[in-house]
This record gives structure tokens, sequence and C-alpha cells, in this order.
């Protein structure tokens, strides 16, 4: 009996190595050693460990691949994932993304050429042409910039909730709603910057949506700063020490960056 344990112990080692792989792999990239991680994931694509292993080294690939800008081959790994494993939970996260970022790409060329000739030709057209554009571009003029990135933030939140992707989500999209302002004699403002009735509401709801599903982060003291100045900006001096005096409340005993410009911004609050 003792014997058995032994051996179906030593079967098992080389699956606990290969987990560890994946582990090791979002590690690395946690920390942002990133062609390390590629390496660890593609030793572990190529291993003998199981699909399920083997589909999220394929995510994880093409994700470090977007996120480094490689549009293309995150796309051509997701391709890869979710045609060798289709029924994979990756394979679902991917697919909507795959046609999205493929419409975004415009697929104006393949991911690889294998004919010589061919190759020769576009590098013959494109000798004449260097200073065309290597990406579309769209006029933004006249188009509600606003309203269109809640849009896909809201995406995000609603697709991935609670998750790191939300949060950052949230935080881009009560930057947006928080707003700014173009530059040039003729500048266009946007968000609260533009509209405090029209946007704060949704600032306000946008908030109180980000600190329950993400109460741990650490932005929430900035936000809440910033709304207060928000309504600094607008002279509504109650609102201005409400939200400051909630900013301090949070902080708590402890003593803070944002806890201290409360309190001395109160100090100068018009009444």
């Amino acid at each position: 009996m003792k014997k058995l344990i032994i051996l179906l112990f030593v079967l098992a080692l080389p699956a606990m190595a290969e987990a560890a792989s994946y582990n090791k792999a979002s590690m690395y990239n946690q920390h942002g050693l990133s062609a390390e991680a590629k390496k660890e994931l593609i030793n572990l694509i190529y291993s003998k460990t199981t699909t399920v292993e083997k589909a999220k080294a394929h995510y994880l690939l093409g994700t470090i691949a977007f996120n480094e800008n490689n549009v293309r081959v995150a796309l051509k790994t997701w391709k890869d994932l979710v045609r060798k494993y289709p029924n994979s939970q990756e394979a679902t996260l991917v697919k909507d993304r795959i046609k999205e970022l493929s419409d975004i790409v415009g697929d104006i060329k393949a991911d690889t050429l294998k004919n010589a000739l061919a190759q020769t030709y576009l590098r013959h057209g494109d000798f004449w042409t260097k200073n065309k554009a290597s990406r579309f571009t769209i006029d933004s003029s006249w188009l509600p910039k606003v309203e269109m990135a809640l849009k896909w933030y809201d995406k995000v939140i609603a697709k991935f909730p609670k998750t790191d992707a939300a949060r950052v989500a949230y935080e881009s999209k009560l930057m947006t709603l928080l707003g700014w302002k173009d530059r040039g004699r003729n500048a266009t403002s946007y968000g609260v910057r533009k509209s405090l009735t029209e946007y704060m509401p949704q600032l306000l709801e946008t908030f109180a949506a980000f600190e329950k599903d993400h109460p741990d982060a650490s932005s929430l003291q900035a936000y809440r700063y910033q709304i207060a100045q928000a309504y600094w900006d607008n002279k509504d001096w109650d609102k201005t020490r409400e939200w400051l005096n909630t900013v301090i409340t949070k902080a708590g005993d402890a003593d803070s960056f944002y806890k201290d410009a409360a309190q001395r911004r109160l100090e100068k609050v018009v009444y």
C-alpha cells in the first residue's frame, strides 16, 4: 500500500510542476517580466499538461501581446485558443473580442506571408508610400465622446464584474465624467467640466457603484476629493464641505495625503 501511494505521488509530480509553471508565468507577468512570462507560457503550451492549463496559457499569452500593443499577435494567439479549445472558458471570453479587434485592425495584411515574391511586391509598393497611415483614423468632431467612451467602460463592468478590468473601467469612467477641456481658443469642455447638472448625477451613481464593488480600491479617496473639487469649481459650498468631510471621515485617525488636503481646503471654503 505504501509503495502504491509513493508511485501515485511520483506520477502526479509532472502535473503539479506544470500547474506551478502557469502560476510562475502569472507571477512573472504581474511583476513586469513579460519576456520570462511568455517563455514560460510557450513551454507550457508545448508540454504534456492538461487542456485546461493550455487554454489558460493561450489566453494569458494573447493578453500579454495585446498589452504590448502587438494586436496581430494577440489576435492570432486567441484564434488558436478558440480553434484548439473551443469549449474552454477562455475561448468564451475571447470570441467576441476577436471580432471586435479584427474590425479595429481591419485585417489589412495577413498575419504571415509565406510567398516571397508577394512580399517583394508589397515592399516595392511600401517604398513609395512610407508616409501613409498605418492605422485608421476617425474624425471625432460632433461626436458625443463622453457617451461613446462610457458605453465601452460599461461593457467591461457588466461582462467582467468585480475584476481588475472592471476596477480600471470604473476609474476610467469616473475620470471621463469628471471631464476635461480641449486646448485652443475655441476649446470644448466635457463631462462635469461642461455641465455639473448633466454629469454630476452620473458621476455620483458611478462612484457609489465603484465603492460597492471595489471597497478596498486605493483610489477611492482620490475620487472623493475630485468630487469635492468639482463642487468647489461650481461654487456649491455645501456639497464641497460634505465631500471634504467624507474624505476626512473615511481616513479615520490615520494621516494621509487627501485627509490633509481636505482639512486645509475646508479652511478656505467660501461660506
